[in-house]
């Protein structure tokens, strides 16, 4: 009797066991929060180093998505103490037409994170359409622009300098291809002036992030892969850094 007790308890047991880890995959499966990080072995953004030193950073991201709207969170720093970023952000796709808006913010050692007055803030506010591609014709192209903040005109801190950053993507299996350019004088290309020749004429139009990258998913157990980035990004009109002409980075995702 005492052993059949034990068996009927240790059925009960495992029944509540299997059957809520089957609704934990449920609700995983169906929950609209979206959580993953990356590691990359230097920040590059755009065709510029992002940060102050060619150091590894860890950005994590977190998501809500309820059907064709991504609301999320996105940050990045490095392994030194010496960068922060964070960045919230909202998407809405609309077939392959993507809008977007994001508030860019990594200068937190000179003002105050709520501080949203144009004249004193240091966020950047981004608004962005793109076409994400089809898989007839898997060809992307984005439009992102800067509209508000900390992005003004060298000339006449009153007016904004619309820095804008147009990139042109193909992917094909596992590779990718980008070719981004900025229109006119903006941040992309240090607002036209060269810091290290400053005799050389100012730059409007700049081809500033050429290159590609090929993923791999990694095999480390039966059942989990571990997905790796390898991107090569030339910038032909680097012109705030000699740091900033060519890279080769790693990026792996969790």
């Amino acid at each position: 009797m005492k052993s059949r007790a034990v068996l009927h308890i240790a059925f009960i047991a495992s029944y509540c066991f299997t059957n809520n880890h089957i609704n934990a995959q449920k609700d995983e499966k169906i929950s609209p929060f979206k959580v993953k990080a990356d590691l990359v072995s230097t920040y590059v953004w755009r065709g510029s180093l992002a940060t102050g030193s060619q150091t590894p950073n860890f950005q994590p991201a977190l998501a809500y998505i309820n059907g064709k709207l991504e609301i999320g969170i996105w940050g990045s720093t490095d392994f030194i103490g010496s960068y922060k970023e964070l960045d919230p952000y909202i998407f809405f796709s609309a077939d392959k037409i993507k809008f977007g808006f994001t508030d860019y913010y990594w200068n937190f050692s000179r003002a105050d994170y709520f501080n949203y007055e144009n004249s004193e803030t240091c966020h950047r506010f981004e608004g962005t359409i793109g076409f994400t591609g089809t898989e007839t014709i898997p060809v992307s192209l984005t439009w992102n622009s800067m509209i508000y903040g900390f992005d003004k005109d060298p000339d006449d801190s009153t007016k904004q300098a619309y820095s804008t950053y147009i990139e042109l993507g193909y992917t094909r299996g596992i590779a990718s291809f980008f070719f981004g350019f900025t229109p006119w004088a903006g941040y992309y290309n240090n607002y036209g002036a060269t810091s290290f020749d400053t005799g050389a004429a100012e730059k409007a139009f700049s081809i500033v992030n050429i290159g590609a990258s090929v993923s791999k998913a990694l095999k480390i157990s039966e059942s989990y892969y571990l997905p790796v980035r390898a991107t090569l990004i030339v910038n032909p009109s680097a012109t705030y850094s000699r740091n900033d002409f060519v890279h080769l980075i790693i990026v792996i995702t969790f």
